[in-house]
């Protein structure tokens, strides 16, 4: 399936859902680690709901996603915030200059490549973060049953059943990706969405070296 059609459909559904105009659990779980007023990123924001939630709490926020229709979505429902909107590709070399953001942010966008896609985006996260800066993302978990029901591509990445390509990342990996490179305040399979009945998510807030 095309991921842009699919996004374009899942975000058309997603609006007549309660949940998609309150800021996420996640969100309301990581903001006391943030630096107050800091500049963030919203990498994969959908329709922007923590965007939303992070301007109204004094931060400057850089909300970003590759489905234009989702960002049309967030820019009409925050057309009151002071947010700046862009359309930003993750599976490419993100469009930003080395330590411009005092916080990196990603809720449920950063599994959705392979290895060399994943390392690269994750470099490129330590590359726009400033020393001392926070990172902080929830991402699929390995242990989710949808793994189950999958078709394996490599290691922990499959082709799910919708036909979309999904990375169930275990703690072990998302480990390596991050080893040497942040203080870790929290990495554990505890996170939780809204939208969904997992509760074992990974959950991860880190500080930059």
């Amino acid at each position: 399936m095309n991921p842009n059609k699919y996004w374009q459909e899942q975000h058309q559904k997603y609006t007549t859902k309660e949940w998609i105009i309150k800021p996420t659990i996640f969100a309301q779980q990581i903001i006391n680690f943030l630096p107050k007023n800091g500049k963030i990123i919203d990498l994969g924001a959908g329709q922007g709901q923590d965007s939303q939630y992070f301007s109204q709490n004094n931060f400057k926020v850089i909300s970003t996603d590759f489905c234009q229709n989702a960002l049309d979505i967030s820019k009409k429902r925050n057309s009151d915030l002071n947010i700046d909107f862009q359309i930003v590709d993750l599976s490419k070399k993100l469009p930003f200059t080395n330590l411009s953001f005092d916080i990196v942010y990603s809720h449920m966008a950063l599994h959705y490549f392979d290895q060399q896609q994943t390392q690269q985006l994750f470099d490129e996260i330590h590359r726009i973060l400033k020393k001392d800066g926070i990172f902080a993302t929830l991402v699929n978990t390995i242990n989710d049953p949808e793994v189950l029901k999958s078709i394996k591509i490599e290691d922990e990445y499959f082709l799910s059943p919708v036909g979309i390509k999904k990375r169930f990342f275990s703690i072990d990996y998302f480990n390596k990706l991050i080893e040497n490179k942040y203080k870790i305040y929290i990495l554990d399979e505890k996170g939780e969405t809204y939208k969904d009945d997992n509760k074992n998510l990974i959950r991860f807030i880190g500080q930059k070296l």
